[in-house]
């Protein structure tokens, strides 16, 4: 094993802050990095040029002279065609897909309706998948693919899934013997915080370094990021929040997704109206006409929600909540609901509780890009801004 000097290693934390700053930058010149992390500017032009060799810098040309005169400086830029990313949602009923190129910036989105729990045959799907892609115009093609999963996930490896058949085919070794490139598999809540974190701009003059992303699908989850670090407690295991244990009216204990999910509502109403297929689709009818019923219901679901809210921000103080759900994305006053039902709760809370309605169905995807793009660049721990 060859050691690295202290110069080595230096030289490696000057690349990484120079390729994080022309990252997070439109365009800029060798002269303004070397400014903006205080190095000199022939350590930076070398570094420049090696990242060039790598194909991870664009040349625009020269600029505009200063207001005080002197040489025009080229400009320069990170060169989003590097490459793209493949990132999958494995859902119950859909796979998701989008194509992004290595900045985040979104070629195309692809969804596929499920027939199947069985991974082996979504598998099928996803090699088509693959073995289709063009070359988009990038230098490398694909550099590496993330997996989304509705299921806890530790060092690559899923502990459990409730909704997918993981035991009898390995996923992960299929796609490696497939192709060769990095391949992460991640929660679908983790990625939807890592998105908050990566892509999410509020406002110019905040920036939330402590988030919660409370999801609720098919089941309730929560991601985590402390200090604009993703957190995933012991075995991976933080944010299983529906698996909580509440006591309903007949004593009889009952896990919180088991009630509150939007799969637990649907299901609930579907026996309420007699109609055991019941879909987001009927639902979103119901909810047009102002069922009575389902008003009921979902004045209940908003009362929940509120508290599973407040009990999140009495534990962890986070900056914001992120909630990610089918209806308030439908129905945004469900939104307005909710907030209010915090604020009687927690009337001095200063946490703000927003909801992730734009994009919604390409969050997990989003943030399985920024993953595996910074595993790509080496910037895991660096702040760096995407683009949608």
């Amino acid at each position: 094993m060859i050691m690295k000097t202290d110069q080595d290693v230096m030289r490696e934390n000057n690349k990484k802050l120079v390729l994080k700053t022309l990252f997070n930058t439109d365009q800029t010149s060798r002269s303004s990095i070397a400014d903006q992390i205080n190095l000199q500017k022939s350590t930076v032009s070398s570094i420049v040029r090696e990242l060039q060799d790598q194909g991870l810098i664009e040349e625009l040309g020269t600029g505009e002279a200063s207001n005080i005169g002197g040489r025009r400086p080229n400009l320069i830029r990170f060169n989003r065609k590097y490459g793209f990313v493949l990132a999958f949602d494995m859902g119950i009923h859909h796979l998701r897909y989008s194509v992004n190129y290595i900045n985040g910036e979104l070629i195309h989105h692809v969804s596929i309706k499920l027939y199947t729990n069985k991974v082996r045959d979504i598998f099928a799907l996803m090699k088509n998948v693959i073995l289709n892609l063009e070359k988009y115009d990038t230098i490398n093609g694909l550099v590496g693919i993330s997996i989304s999963l509705h299921a806890p996930v530790l060092d690559n490896q899923i502990l459990y899934s409730p909704f997918l058949d993981f035991q009898s085919f390995d996923l992960i070794d299929a796609l490696k013997e497939l192709i060769d490139v990095p391949v992460i598999i991640e929660n679908e809540a983790n990625l939807t915080a890592i998105y908050i974190r990566d892509f999410y701009r509020h406002t110019e003059d905040i920036q939330f370094d402590n988030i919660l992303a409370l999801n609720i699908h098919n089941g309730i989850g929560v991601g985590t990021i402390i200090e604009r670090r993703l957190y995933k407690g012991l075995n991976g295991l933080s944010g299983e929040i529906g698996r909580s244990i509440i006591m309903s009216e007949n004593k009889k204990n009952r896990r919180l997704e088991e009630i509150y999910s939007e799969k637990a509502v649907l299901d609930r109403i579907g026996k309420l109206k007699n109609k055991p297929e019941f879909t987001l689709e009927d639902f979103i009818l119901l909810m047009e006409i102002k069922d009575e019923q389902i008003a009921a219901i979902m004045e209940e679901w908003v009362i929940a929600i509120a508290q599973i809210s407040y009990n999140l921000i009495q534990y962890s103080a986070p900056d914001a909540v992120f909630l990610s759900s089918r209806f308030i994305a439908f129905f945004p006053y469900l939104l307005d609901g909710i907030i209010k039902e915090y604020s009687s709760l927690d009337p001095l809370g200063s946490t703000q509780i927003i909801s992730l309605d734009h994009h919604i169905h390409e969050l997990t995807l989003f943030g399985g890009v920024a993953l595996v793009s910074r595993k790509i660049l080496g910037l895991e721990s660096h702040d760096l801004l995407f683009t949608k």
